[in-house]
C-alpha cells in the first residue's frame, strides 16, 4: 500500500509512561512535529491507521506491518471482527531487539501504542504476544478503574487462546501457559475479592482465571455449544468497544445475552467482593491436563477433555 506522510504526534516521541499490556484512559493528543509514516490497513471490514514514528527503515516497517496484520487477524478471528473501525496502531522505535511494552488508549480514536526494537528479528515477532494483548483491550468497554482486573484478565486470557486458535502458537502451549501462571491469580491473605484487591497477580491472572472459569462453565452448561468466545463476540456485536464507557454489570449482561446464560454475572457476583479459591489442580485433571514437574501432557479420556479441545479449536 502507498505510504503517506503527515505531521507526527509529539507524544509518539515522548513515549507516555505505561506498563506493558496496561490499558489507559487517555488519548494521544495531536501536535506538530517530525514526519510520521502512515499506512491504511484493512482487516475484514475494519480500517486501521498504522503509524510509524520516525526511526524505522523500509525493511523494518514491512516486518512490523506483517506483525500488526497477523495480530489483527487473530483478534478479528476470535471476536468475529476487528473490535473497532478507524482505530490507530502506533509503533515507536527503540534501541535493541524485542517488543518492550504496549499501551491501549480509549481515544478518540481508540489507539494501541507499542514500542518495538529496531533490531527485532522476524522470528521474534512471530512469537510476540504483546500486540494481540493490546488489541484485545479494544474489544472491552471503558470500565471503572476498580474493574481493571476484567480488562487485563480478558486481554491476558484471550491473547493466549486467540493466538492458538489462529495457529500462531500450537494449541498444547495454552495448557502449558495457563497451569504455569494462573496460580498467581489466586487470593492471598487479606484478599477482599476481585473488585477490591488491585494487586498485579489478581489483576492480570485473577482476571484470566475468572475468564477460564467462565469459559468452562459456559461449555459445561451448553453441552459444549458455546463458550466465552461467543459471549465476547456478542459484546462486540452489540457495539461495545474501548471507546464506549459501560459499567462492568452492563458489560457482562451484554456478553451473557449472547449465550442465553448468566454465567458471567453469576461468577462475578460470587467473586467480586470475597476471596474465592478454585481447585485448579482438580480443574487441570478434569480438563485432561496432566502436570508432572515442568512437563505437561494432554489426555482425551478426562471428563472435560472435549471442553479443553473446544477452547483452542481453530477459528
Amino acid at each position: 500500500m502507498p505510504l503517506l506522510r503527515r505531521q507526527a504526534m509529539a507524544s509518539l516521541l515522548a513515549l507516555l509512561p505505561a506498563l506493558p499490556g496496561h490499558a489507559q484512559r487517555r488519548t494521544v493528543p495531536a501536535d506538530a512535529g517530525e514526519d510520521v509514516v502512515v499506512e491504511a490497513l484493512k482487516v475484514g471490514s475494519a480500517r486501521i491507521e498504522l503509524q510509524f514514528a520516525p526511526g524505522f527503515n523500509a525493511t523494518q516497517r514491512v516486518l512490523a506491518r506483517q506483525w500488526v496484520l497477523r495480530s489483527a487477524n487473530a483478534v478479528a478471528a476470535y471476536f468475529g471482527r476487528y473490535p473497532v473501525n478507524g482505530g490507530e496502531i502506533v509503533v515507536v522505535p527503540t534501541d535493541g531487539s524485542g517488543v518492550s511494552g504496549g499501551t491501549t488508549f480509549n481515544g478518540p480514536p481508540p489507539t494501541v501504542r507499542v514500542a518495538l526494537g529496531r533490531d527485532t528479528a522476524p522470528a521474534r515477532l512471530l512469537d510476540d504476544w504483546v500486540m494481540v494483548h493490546e488489541m484485545v483491550h479494544l474489544a472491552i468497554p471503558d470500565l471503572p478503574r476498580r474493574h481493571n482486573w476484567f480488562h487485563e484478565g480478558a486481554a491476558t486470557y484471550v491473547e493466549i487462546i486467540a493466538r492458538a486458535r489462529a495457529g500462531l502458537t500450537i494449541a498444547s502451549s495454552v495448557w502449558v501457559q495457563l497451569p504455569a501462571s494462573l496460580h498467581q491469580g489466586l487470593p492471598q491473605p487479606g484478599d477482599r475479592g476481585l473488585d477490591f484487591t488491585p494487586s498485579w497477580g489478581r489483576t492480570y491472572w485473577g482476571g484470566a482465571m475468572f475468564c477460564l472459569l467462565a469459559d468452562v462453565a459456559m461449555r459445561q452448561r451448553s453441552q459444549n455449544r458455546v463458550g466465552l468466545q461467543d459471549a465476547l463476540r456478542g459484546l462486540v456485536a452489540s457495539g461495545s468497544h474501548y471507546g464506549v464507557a459501560l459499567s462492568l454489570e452492563a458489560t457482562l449482561k451484554r456478553a451473557d445475552q449472547a449465550t442465553g446464560m448468566a454465567v458471567l454475572a453469576e461468577l462475578y457476583n460470587g467473586m467480586k467482593d470475597k476471596p474465592v479459591t478454585p481447585d485448579l489442580p482438580q480443574l487441570w485433571q478434569d480438563l485432561g491436563v496432566d502436570i508432572v514437574g515442568r512437563s505437561v501432557s494432554l489426555r482425551d479420556d478426562a471428563p472435560l477433555s472435549a471442553v479443553r479441545r473446544a477452547i483452542t479449536a481453530s477459528s
